[in-house]
C-alpha cells in the first residue's frame, strides 16, 4: 500500500478493513509508505518503482495518490511481471515501468456492492479491486482492456558533451537528495570507467563551508556515505539505482539547504568533455 493519506486520520484503516473483509483469510499487509507529499505522484512513483521488483509474484500494489478522485479520469488494474498495480490513471503507472503492462479500466459494478463514495475510490473502488485480484481473479473479470493510459515522464535530463543536468525528486528522511540521474542514463553519457572524472555540483542555497565546497568544488561519486568522512558531503548512486547527495552522519537537506527541484549538475573536474 502506497499512498498519501498519512496516518493521523482513519482513511488507511478503512482501506484495510475492506481488504482483511473481502480479501483472502491469509491476506498480508505491507504498508510501503502512507507519507507520499499530498497529490505529489512522481514521488509515488519513485518509491514503487524501486520497490515492486523486490516483490514475489502474485502481489498486487495499491498505488493511491489521486488527486482526481471523483473526475473522469479511469481507476485501472494492471499486470506486469506476474504482479499487480491498482490505481488512478494519472500517469503513475506509466512511470512504473520500463515495458508494456496489460491493463483495465475498472467497472465498479462488477465487484462493488455497496454505494461508492465520490471522495474515496481508495476505500470503495480499489481496495475491493484489490482484494478480488488477491483471491486470484483475473483483470478481465474487474473491467474491459485499456489502453492510451495517461502517459507522465519524470523530469528529464539535460545533456550536452560537457555535462550532464538533472534535479533533486526526492528528500529522504535522512536528509539524503534523491535525484533523477540514474545510473543506466550516468553509463549511456560515460563509460562507468570513466567517473572518477566526474565532480556532481547542486545549486545551494545556504552559505555554509559545506555548502560552498559542494557547490564550487564539485563532489567526486564515491561509492559509499563513509567513504566521504565524517559530516562530508557524499555523492554516489544509492540502493535504488540513482545518484544521490548525502552527507556522512548529518542531512544535506538542512546542511545545504536545498530540497526538491535542485538543479544537480555533474561535469568534468579538468573543465574538459567526452568523445
Amino acid at each position: 500500500m502506497t499512498t498519501d493519506f498519512g496516518t493521523r486520520d482513519a482513511y488507511v484503516a478503512q482501506m484495510k478493513g475492506v481488504l482483511y473483509a473481502q480479501g483472502p483469510n491469509d491476506i498480508d499487509l505491507v504498508d510501503l509508505t502512507h507519507d507520499i507529499g499530498a497529490q505529489q505522484v512522481i514521488e509515488a512513483a519513485l518509491f514503487v518503482k524501486a520497490a515492486w521488483p523486490r516483490f514475489p509474484k502474485g502481489t498486487v500494489h495499491m498505488v493511491i495518490v489521486d488527486p482526481g478522485v471523483g473526475s473522469e479520469r479511469r481507476a485501472l488494474a494492471c499486470e506486469q511481471a506476474g504482479q499487480y498495480f491498482v490505481g488512478p490513471d494519472n500517469g503513475v503507472m506509466s512511470l512504473l515501468f520500463d515495458r508494456d503492462m496489460q491493463a483495465v479500466s475498472l467497472q465498479p459494478e462488477r465487484f462493488v456492492a455497496a454505494d461508492i463514495s465520490a471522495t474515496f475510490h481508495g476505500r470503495d473502488v480499489f481496495a475491493p479491486a484489490a482484494a478480488r485480484l488477491a483471491q486470484g481473479a483475473k483483470l478481465s473479470e474487474l473491467g474491459d482492456a485499456a489502453s492510451d493510459l495517461v502517459q507522465i515522464e519524470w523530469p528529464p535530463l539535460t545533456v550536452s558533451r560537457s555535462e550532464l543536468r538533472g534535479e533533486v525528486l526526492h528528500v529522504d528522511r535522512f536528509g539524503n537528495l534523491i535525484s533523477n540521474v540514474s545510473r543506466a542514463a550516468l553509463a549511456q553519457w560515460l563509460a562507468p570507467s570513466e567517473w572518477s572524472r566526474l565532480r556532481v555540483r547542486i545549486a545551494s542555497s545556504t552559505d555554509s563551508p559545506l555548502a560552498r565546497s559542494a557547490h564550487f568544488d564539485g563532489l567526486p561519486i564515491l561509492r559509499t556515505y563513509a567513504d566521504a568522512g565524517f559530516g562530508k558531503a557524499a555523492a554516489l548512486i544509492g540502493s535504488s539505482e540513482v545518484l544521490e547527495i548525502a552527507v556522512t552522519n548529518g542531512n544535506a537537506a538542512t546542511s545545504l539547504g536545498v530540497g526538491v527541484g535542485t538543479a544537480v549538475v555533474l561535469d568534468f573536474a579538468d573543465g574538459a568533455s567526452h568523445g
